[in-house]
């Protein structure tokens, strides 16, 4: 009987390892990073039968060709970070495409998108989804008829295509854990196209003096002077607000930091709302989060007190850091720096941390607290510092402040805060035929109100 049972289970695991086989992902990239990537990247492919040759596509380009099997694409990013969508697409011997596989990296709330792609007498499809999403079930379907649910990947199913000899179209179906669905329809006899992602833009709008609300109706945008239907202005008290308060713990700003810590309660006080949330992250040539994302003003406040100033100032490389942490955030957002402006030992430069801004589409308020700047901009000297670093501002449709004396602190923290609170969220459909291409944008008021939203954005 116990020599039964061991033949019985040996079995069983031998039909185990050949289901798995049968079943595996024609094309599989197995590594997808999920945070920050620059520099050089190594995509790696696997592929099974009947894929003989895997072509890498770089946002719809194609990047380069190599034979099936365990292969590297190594692809240089550079330091100029941005969203880039790589799908590797396999080919069986006849040139059909026999499986693929897609990622996303530099973007923290991906979209959630699935792709169905159709062998024989199989489906597969592939997700595409924000990193805290999970996903509870994929559902196949042929026309409307499920034939298979798959719980985790490899997402396929199994089928017996005599069984269907009139079918049109193959269905997939994911859903997540929250509710939502991403779906996907590929019609028999056609091979896989390369889909439009529609988008929609949503940008922040502040009025600069006067409390009166815009409306949509009286408002004019040009996106790369093309007039766009503005489909929603939604007013700040509808969404949440997520604020990063980031200060700057070098040695350079040890005589800075008295104020701060009463300064940084009033800010929270005037900005928080039950819906809204507020972290203080502290930075020198490390970042630390002295709290994380809270609603309770006197913890933020309590947090300044625990780290002592010390070392360089990574100011460039933690600005970068703080925009992929607010993008992972629901709702509206907003960076806001307290330093002495200058940055030692960063990898990145401020060229890079604007062009990244624009990218986040995240507000940042830069608050220079810098005695020496302010004493040379009197003669002349440092505008060019100051011009650089209200670039990052003016760029993402924010604002900037140089102050001299501690004393001044509290009343921009509370300038911020009001701005804040009474800003707008603009919503409009972008052209997506040059996904990498700045947009410019422009906005104006038939009522002739003064209004301020960011010079641009990446589609």
């Amino acid at each position: 009987m116990g020599v039964d049972r061991l033949v019985i289970r040996r079995l069983v695991l031998f039909l185990l390892l050949i289901s798995a086989s049968a079943f595996a992902q024609t094309v599989q990239i197995t590594s997808k990073p999920t945070a920050l990537v620059y520099g050089n990247l190594f995509v790696p492919v696997q592929t099974r039968e009947p894929v003989v040759r895997v072509a890498l596509f770089i946002n719809g380009v194609k990047f380069g060709e190599k034979p099936g099997g365990s292969l590297d694409f190594p692809v240089v990013i550079g330091d100029y970070l941005r969203r880039l969508r790589f799908r590797a697409v396999g080919y069986d011997a006849q040139g059909n495409i026999a499986g693929e596989d897609e990622m996303v990296v530099n973007d923290p709330r991906p979209p959630f998108r699935i792709r169905l792609h159709a062998g024989p007498g199989r489906l597969e499809a592939n997700v595409v989804k924000p990193e805290q999403l999970a996903i509870s079930s994929v559902d196949f379907l042929i026309g409307e008829e499920k034939i298979g649910s798959a719980k985790a990947p490899p997402y396929n199913a199994a089928y017996d295509p005599a069984k269907y000899p009139n079918a049109v179209y193959a269905r997939v179906v994911a859903h997540a854990s929250d509710g939502s669905e991403a779906n996907d329809v590929l019609f028999f006899g056609t091979n896989p196209s390369e889909q439009v992602d529609v988008a929609v833009q949503q940008v922040p709008v502040s009025v600069v003096g006067g409390n009166r609300a815009p409306k949509a109706g009286e408002l004019t945008l040009l996106d790369n002077g093309v007039p766009r239907k503005i489909e929603a202005l939604t007013p700040a008290s509808e969404q949440p607000l997520y604020v990063i308060l980031l200060i700057d713990y070098s040695e350079s700003m040890l005589e800075e930091l008295p104020v701060v810590k009463l300064a940084a309660r009033q800010f929270a006080q005037k900005l928080l709302r039950p819906q809204d949330r507020i972290a203080v992250v502290g930075f020198n040539q490390t970042t630390f989060w002295l709290t994380s994302f809270t609603n309770d003003f006197n913890a933020a406040a309590a947090s300044v007190d625990r780290v002592k100033p010390a070392g360089e100032t990574h100011l460039y490389d933690t600005g970068i850091e703080m925009l992929y942490e607010l993008q992972k955030q629901p709702g509206r957002h907003a960076l806001v720096i307290l330093t002495d402006g200058v940055d030692q030992g960063s990898h990145f430069k401020l060229d890079h941390l604007v062009h990244y801004a624009r990218y986040a589409g995240v507000p940042v308020y830069p608050i220079i607290k810098n005695k020496m700047l302010t004493r040379l901009m009197r003669f002349g000297v440092g505008y060019l510092e100051a011009r650089k670093l209200a670039a990052i501002a003016r760029d993402t449709g924010a604002t900037y402040f140089i102050i001299k004396g501690e004393r001044e602190l509290p009343d921009v923290y509370a300038r911020l805060a009001d701005e804040l609170r009474n800003q707008y969220q603009l919503a409009f459909y972008s052209d997506l035929s040059v996904p990498d291409q700045w947009h410019a944008l422009r906005i104006s008021s038939s009522a002739g109100q003064q209004l301020r939203i960011p010079l641009g954005y990446f589609p």
